[in-house]
């Protein structure tokens, strides 16, 4: 018995394929996600709203009242990350003690990094995926 089975390269084409197939349907069904009312922890108007640009736009590190705000809110809507910790997780920080690393951002004994900061704007529906363009495939 013989099975033709594609290339490589045609496997590898059918992935990259069907993943941007999933990617845009995730960005449309981002549309749909449930609204919720603004945070009223805190009054953002007292603060730079630099923390809401790209990096390459001037983006500074949010003020903790900013973070404390943000994230408690956020817990307040979603009891599945309810902790720190299961925040932190879903925020892609690593390691056993994650949840201080959530608590010093809160704090402000450390600065919340870009990527952090920017994925969890990006889940909250602040900001719009940024979607990179392919230049070209390399094979």
């Amino acid at each position: 018995m013989k099975i033709d089975l594609p290339s490589i390269e045609d496997q590898q084409e059918f992935i990259f394929q069907q993943a941007t197939i999933e990617a845009i349907a995730q960005l449309e069904n981002n549309l749909l996600a449930p609204r919720f009312p603004a945070q009223d922890l805190v009054d953002e108007s007292l603060f730079s709203r630099a923390h809401l640009l790209r990096e390459n736009e001037g983006w500074e590190a949010p003020d903790p009242e900013i973070v404390k705000a943000y994230f408690r809110h956020f817990q307040n809507h979603f009891r599945d990350y309810g902790t720190d910790s299961k925040l932190a997780v879903l925020l892609g920080i690593t390691g056993g003690s994650n949840d201080r690393r959530i608590r010093a951002f809160k704090d402000g004994s450390k600065k919340t990094p870009y990527s952090i900061w920017r994925r969890f704007l990006v889940l909250t529906g602040r900001v719009p995926q940024e979607i990179i363009p392919v230049l070209g495939i390399m094979r």
